[in-house]
C-alpha cells in the first residue's frame, strides 16, 4: 500500500481521495481494485510524466516479484472505472515498450484545505454547493454578483475557480443569504433538509451487516484459491460470532470471487450494509494481505490495511484482522467475545492448509470424497482439530444421505464418530450439534434426542441458518408443517439471497402439499442459480404431483442435464409410471439396478418408482431394504406424497410405526 499523504485530486468530474481510498465520480464511489488505486495515484502524483514498469513495480509492489501483465491488468481496470478506451484515451496514455503517463487536467488539494462540495443544487437560479462530510461544516459559497441581487444563473467555470471561493463571505452574510433564500423560494428549505442531515444519517448509520467476500490474488499468476476462499471462510465464521452483526455464508458469497468483482455490487446484491474486500498472497514463506471495509450504501472506505508476516503467522494476522474489523465494525468486545474472536481451533499452519483444501474441493462426488482425505489429513497433523473433526462429520453426513453416493451403513456411524469428536474438543461447535441432531434424526430415529441437539445448535448460534433449516426438517417429518415453514423462513431471513435457503422454504410447501407455493420458491431459487439441481428436480415433483405429468418429466429431464444423479433418475421413472409410460418406468428400474453393480443406489429410490407403477408388493420389499439399511429417506415416508395411495395399508402403517414417526402425520 502506498504511503498516504492526505491527499485529494480533483479531473473532470472525478476525485482521487488517497488517505481514504475513494475515487468519486461526481460524488460517487467508483470501483476500483486496491493495486489499480495505488498505480493511479503514482500516475496523478506525477501527471504528465511518463512512469516505467520499474517505478511502478518499486512504488506498488514493493518487496515482491510481480509479472509485467499486472500493469497491463490494473490500468485495463483503471481505464474502465474512468470510462475510457485504451485506443482513445483521454487520462492514461501508454507509451509501448516504455510505461503510462496520466494526462488529464490536475487539481489537487489537501483534506484540510477542502472546501470543495460534491454535489450542486440549483435552486431559483442560486447555486448552492455544500458538504457536511467533514466535521460536520456547512459552508455556502456564492459569487460576489450575490452582493448585486443578481440571482441570474450562477455557474462555476471549473474545480480551481470554485477553491478560489472559499470564504469570500462571512458567516453574517452566508446566515443573511440562507433567510433570503428561505424567503424567496420555501422549495430550498425542504431541498437543504433532504439534502443535509438525511445524508449524513446514511453514512454515519450504524452497520449491521456484512458481507466477507472470496480474497482476491495479489499476483493473478500464482494464485491460490483454497488460501483465498480460506481466509474469507475463516474470517465469516469468527465474525459470525459477533450476534450483533449478520454475515452471509460463504455459499452465499462464493460467486463473487471474480478479479474485477465489484465489491459494492455484490453488497447491494447480498442486501447488506458493508463489504469486506480483501487480497492474499504467499510468496514462499512470505505472507501479504490487504483488506478494505466499505460501506454500501456510498461506497465510503471505512477501514484499509495491509499486513506482511511470515506465513507461519497468518493465525496472528486473522487475529489482528478480526478484532481491527471488529472495531471498524464499532462492536464493543466484552472478554468472552473477544475469546471467541480471536479463538483459533489450530496452530498447524500445514493442517489448516489442508482443511482450506477440502473447504475448496468441487461439490462433486470425486471432490467430496477428495475433501474427506483432507480433512482426515489435517486430523492426522493435528488430533485436537475440532472443527476439522466437524467439517468432516458433515461430509459423512450428506454423503449418506442427501448426495447418497455411499451406504448410510457406512458413513453414519462415521459422522457420528467425528461429531462426537468434535464435541469433546469443543462442545461449543454449533455445527457440530446439528450433524449429531442429523444422526440421530436420520439414522437412529430418536427424535426426542434429533430435536435436543439442534436446540442446543441454535442455543449456542443464534445466527447458524443451517441449524434452522435442519430444525424444519424435522417439523417436517413431525408433520408440524406450520412450524416447519416458520423455521426455514427464519432460516432464509437470516442469510442473504441465497438458492439453497430459498429452495429449503420451498421443500417444506411441497410436503405441506402446497404445490404452487413450492414451486414460486424453487423458481426464486433458480432465478439466483439457472443450474440449481435442487429446485429444478423439485419443481418436476411438484408438477407430477399436480397432475402435470408431461410438465414434470420435463423439469425432471433438465435437472438430469445438469446433474445425472439417482434421486433425478428414480423421480423421472416415478414420472413415467403415474403418466402411464410404464414400459420406460421399467427401463429406469432396469437403469438403476445395472447402475447399482457400480455404485450404491439406495433402494428407496426403486421403490419410489414401484409405488407409482402401483406394484406394492414390490415396493413393500424394496422399501423393506431402506428400512434394514436405515437410509434417511426412510424418515419422509410419512409425509411423502409419492406414498399417499398406500397409507391405509397395514403394511405401511406397521412401517411409519417402526421408524417411528407420528401414526397420523397428515
Amino acid at each position: 500500500m502506498l504511503e498516504q499523504k492526505q491527499q485529494i485530486y480533483g479531473f473532470d468530474n472525478f476525485r482521487l481521495d488517497v488517505s481514504n481510498r475513494q475515487l468519486l465520480h461526481d460524488g460517487r464511489s467508483v470501483a476500483l481494485p486496491a493495486k489499480a488505486f495505488d498505480m493511479l495515484v503514482v500516475l496523478i502524483e506525477n501527471g504528465g510524466r511518463l512512469i516505467g514498469k520499474d517505478e511502478f513495480f518499486s512504488r506498488v509492489w514493493p518487496d515482491q516479484i510481480v509479472e509485467e501483465s499486472n500493469l497491463t491488468v490494473q490500468v485495463s481496470a483503471i481505464r474502465k472505472a474512468l470510462g475510457e478506451h485504451r485506443d482513445n484515451p483521454r487520462y492514461i496514455v501508454t507509451v509501448p515498450g516504455h510505461g503510462y503517463r496520466f494526462t488529464g487536467k490536475l487539481l489537487s488539494f489537501h483534506h484540510e484545505e477542502e472546501e470543495v462540495v460534491i454535489e450542486r443544487h440549483s435552486v431559483s437560479g442560486l447555486v448552492i454547493e455544500s458538504s457536511q462530510e467533514h466535521e460536520g461544516v456547512i459552508e455556502n459559497r456564492f459569487s460576489k454578483n450575490f452582493a448585486a441581487q443578481n440571482f441570474g444563473s450562477l455557474t462555476v467555470k471549473d474545480e480551481a475557480e470554485a477553491l478560489k471561493l472559499r470564504r469570500v463571505v462571512s458567516w453574517r452574510t452566508l446566515l443573511f443569504a440562507g433567510l433570503l433564500m428561505i424567503v424567496i423560494s420555501p422549495g430550498v428549505f425542504l431541498l437543504l433538509k433532504r439534502s443535509g442531515p438525511s445524508d449524513k444519517s446514511a453514512s454515519t448509520a450504524p452497520i449491521k451487516s456484512i458481507a466477507i467476500l472470496p480474497f482476491k490474488p495479489l499476483v493473478t499468476a500464482s494464485r491460490d484459491e483454497s488460501l483465498e476462499f480460506g481466509m474469507a471462510e475463516t474470517l465469516i465464521m469468527r465474525v459470525s460470532s459477533l450476534r450483533e452483526i449478520k454475515v452471509p455464508p460463504m455459499s452465499a458469497v462464493r460467486k463473487y470471487s471474480g478479479l474485477e468483482q465489484d465489491a459494492v455490487a455484490a453488497g447491494r446484491e447480498l442486501q447488506v450494509d458493508s463489504v469486506l474486500d480483501g487480497n492474499i498472497q504467499k510468496e514462499g514463506d512470505r505472507l501479504r494481505v490487504t483488506v478494505r471495509l466499505v460501506r454500501v450504501n456510498d461506497g465510503h472506505t471505512i477501514w484499509a490495511e495491509r499486513f506482511d508476516d511470515n506465513f507461519t503467522e497468518i493465525f496472528a494476522v486473522q487475529d489482528r484482522v478480526s478484532e481491527e474489523l471488529a472495531a471498524a465494525l464499532a462492536v464493543r468486545l466484552s472478554g468472552e467475545q473477544r475469546e471467541v474472536l480471536v479463538k483459533r481451533y489450530t496452530n498447524n499452519t500445514q493442517a489448516y492448509e489442508l482443511f482450506l483444501k477440502g473447504i475448496n474441493s468441487p461439490s462433486t462426488e470425486e471432490g467430496r470424497k477428495k475433501s474427506i482425505e483432507y480433512y482426515q489429513q489435517a486430523i492426522n497433523l493435528d488430533p485436537g482439530y475440532g472443527f476439522a473433526y466437524s467439517q468432516l462429520a458433515k461430509l459423512y453426513m450428506y454423503a449418506g444421505s442427501f448426495q447418497g453416493f455411499l451406504s448410510p451403513q457406512e458413513t453414519f456411524p462415521k459422522a457420528e464418530a467425528a461429531a462426537r469428536k468434535a464435541l469433546e474438543l469443543d462442545e461449543t461447535l454449533s455445527d457440530a450439534h446439528v450433524m449429531l441432531g442429523l444422526y440421530k434424526m436420520n439414522y437412529e430415529w430418536n427424535w426426542s434426542e434429533a430435536e435436543r441437539e439442534l436446540k442446543r445448535a441454535i442455543e449456542l448460534d443464534p445466527n447458524n441458518d443451517g441449524a434452522y433449516s435442519e430444525y424444519g426438517s424435522y417439523f417436517i417429518k413431525m408433520g408440524r408443517f406450520d412450524e416447519a415453514i416458520a423455521m426455514r423462513k427464519r432460516a432464509r431471513d437470516l442469510a442473504p439471497p441465497v438458492a439453497a435457503i430459498i429452495a429449503n422454504v420451498g421443500f417444506a410447501y411441497y410436503y405441506a402439499r402446497q404445490y404452487d407455493e413450492a414451486i414460486k420458491h424453487h423458481q426464486r431459487a433458480l432465478e439466483l442459480n439457472p443450474r440449481f439441481f435442487r429446485s429444478q428436480l423439485a419443481i418436476g415433483h411438484a408438477h407430477v404431483q399436480l397432475g402435470k405429468y408431461e410438465e414434470g418429466i420435463a423439469e425432471i429431464k433438465k435437472a438430469i442435464s445438469f446433474r445425472e444423479e439417482t434421486t433425478a433418475i428414480a423421480a423421472l421413472g416415478h414420472a413415467y409410471a403415474v403418466a402411464g409410460r410404464h414400459a420406460e418406468a421399467r427401463k429406469v428400474i432396469d437403469q438403476l439396478e445395472q447402475l447399482s453393480k457400480r455404485k450404491y443406489v439406495p433402494p428407496y429410490f426403486i421403490a419410489v418408482i414401484y409405488a407409482g407403477l402401483g406394484e406394492r408388493d414390490q415396493m413393500f420389499a424394496w422399501l423393506e431394504k431402506a428400512y434394514q439399511e436405515r437410509h434417511p429417506f426412510m424418515t419422509l415416508i410419512g409425509v411423502e406424497p409419492v406414498f399417499d395411495p398406500v397409507r391405509s395399508d397395514p403394511r405401511f402403517i406397521d412401517l411409519v410405526r417402526r421408524v417411528g414417526l407420528p401414526s397420523k402425520t397428515l
